[in-house]
């Protein structure tokens, strides 16, 4: 039985592993910010990778998800030079279609 300091000094390290692995750093880099030794981090690294390798994988699963398809709303499209394709709702705003179109024409 493992006792309560080595818990929680497992514990501690799988907790810098963890955000080591979400924070994108490389190893050296992240050990340097948060003042750790390499070669410790180096070691519980394996140490976890070990451990995750013992735990059995999950059989994946297929879970029907029910969907209904929304109906569209009318629409129209417009290309503008070849550039740009839009998909204008029925109900737009004339203003900003216009001011939209002409600076979509100015760069074109």
């Amino acid at each position: 039985m493992k006792s309560q300091i080595v818990q929680a000094r497992e514990a501690w390290w799988q907790e810098h592993v963890g955000r080591w692995r979400q924070s994108g750093m490389s190893k050296s880099g992240y050990c340097a910010t948060h003042g750790l030794s390499l070669h410790s981090f180096r070691y519980w690294l394996r140490k976890s990778r070990s451990s995750m390798d013992a735990v059995p994988a999950v059989q994946p699963s297929v879970v029907a998800v029910p969907f209904t398809l929304a109906p569209k709303a009318p629409s129209f499209g417009v290309v503008v030079a070849s550039r740009y394709a839009l998909d204008i709702p029925a109900d737009f705003d004339e203003a900003a279609l216009s001011k939209l179109l002409s600076v979509l024409e100015a760069r074109c």
